[in-house]
């Protein structure tokens, strides 16, 4: 009666089961093959046009061309967009672009988007402080300073936000006639107005 097989046998036996499995399967890794390799190519290639298209876009946007760009697109294309509509003063298109970086969870272009936003809300304040028609400069103060406020939640160190908030918090406390809703019209200039305040916007979009 012959014993249990040997460790050396048994090693035997694992390979030569290993052998046949390997020679059974490789046809069918041999037609498998390529078809892997050409899926492969093909996710790199998606990747790379979508990259090049995407920078095309970017590009497009800094220029000043008006390219729509989706809400699904990726972040450093919706802040692309947020910064050209801002450039252009469009502000009621910017929101949506925001709140889709937000979902994306992009903190720093979200952050970056409401600086953008709140310089534009500003910027169309201070036309309407040289034109002297105070009346709709008030509000568009207020929402500027909450996306300041909200840009450095993201990003406590965006010093131009800082800078901005500074100037749109000392116009609104410098003319509390802002907040009026009835009563007698204010009596300003506009020169003197900008006399009393740090600046104009300043920074990127």
């Amino acid at each position: 009666m012959r014993g249990a097989p040997s460790p050396a046998e048994g090693r035997g036996k694992v390979r030569a089961r290993l052998g046949g499995a390997l020679r059974r399967a490789r046809p069918h890794l041999l037609i498998s093959l390529p078809i892997l390799l050409l899926l492969v190519a093909l996710g790199f290639g998606a990747a790379a046009w979508r990259v090049a298209r995407d920078n095309a876009t970017i590009a497009a946007l800094a220029s000043g061309k008006d390219v729509p760009v989706s809400l699904a697109a990726a972040p450093p294309v919706l802040l692309a967009r947020v910064q050209h509509l801002a450039r252009r003063g469009v502000a009621e298109e910017i929101e949506p672009l925001i709140e889709a970086l937000d979902r994306k969870s992009e903190t720093d272009r979200s952050a970056r988007a409401r600086y953008a936003l709140a310089n534009a809300r500003l910027r169309q304040a201070f036309g309407h402080l040289e034109r002297g028609d105070l009346d709709p400069a008030g509000p568009l103060i207020t929402l500027a300073r909450q996306d300041y406020r909200r840009a450095l939640q993201g990003r406590p160190d965006l010093w131009d936000a800082k800078f901005n908030l500074d100037v749109a918090s000392r116009l609104l406390r410098d003319f509390p006639e802002f907040d009026r809703k009835t009563g007698d019209e204010l009596k300003a200039e506009p020169k003197k107005i900008w006399t009393e305040i740090p600046g104009q916007p300043r920074g990127e979009p």
